[in-house]
């Protein structure tokens, strides 16, 4: 990991992300903009699958998704260069860890949504309650996403080890 943090801090990225004192701050309100959209349409869309808010019609929170994809790539493009910005500090950092592996496990889960989910949603009542697999998918998206956030503002705090 000390060749990764050595090469990288001394890369036109990192150089780039400190050169100007506003890039930090600017980079964290588009993450924290990225995170809302994200996380605000998922919430919509998770609370339907888990079979709340039934009000809303099952097919019309596939309206949302563009704005998941479009928060989801703000916070990738932004905790890129917050990684390539400071790497020792993310690097060593145990609650940074366990916000990837929770990322990584949303990500699996939105492939399970994709593939057994996506497919037969169209064919159920618009508004109706969910089958079980799909009240697992969501709480499996809504608590990996929380911990996200959770750990994501615990960063500055956790330290290392």
């Amino acid at each position: 990991m000390e060749a990764f943090v050595t090469a990288v801090e001394s890369s036109a990225i990192n150089a780039w992300v400190h050169n100007w004192a506003w890039t930090w701050p600017i980079m964290e309100i588009i993450h924290f903009m990225g995170l809302s959209l994200l996380l605000g349409s998922l919430l919509v869309i998770d609370l339907r699958l888990a079979g709340f808010i039934r009000q809303v019609n099952i097919v019309a929170t596939h309206k949302l998704l563009p704005w998941v994809f479009i928060g989801f790539g703000l916070n990738l493009v932004t905790g890129f260069l917050f990684l390539m910005g400071d790497p020792a500090r993310y690097t060593a950092n145990i609650g940074f860890w366990w916000k990837m592996f929770l990322v990584f496990i949303a990500g699996l889960n939105a492939l399970w949504f994709w593939f057994k989910i996506n497919p037969v949603m169209t064919t159920w009542e618009p508004h109706a309650d969910t089958p079980a697999i799909a009240k697992v998918i969501a709480w499996v998206s809504l608590s990996s996403w929380f911990g996200v956030l959770l750990l994501g503002r615990l960063i500055p705090y956790i330290g290392t080890g």
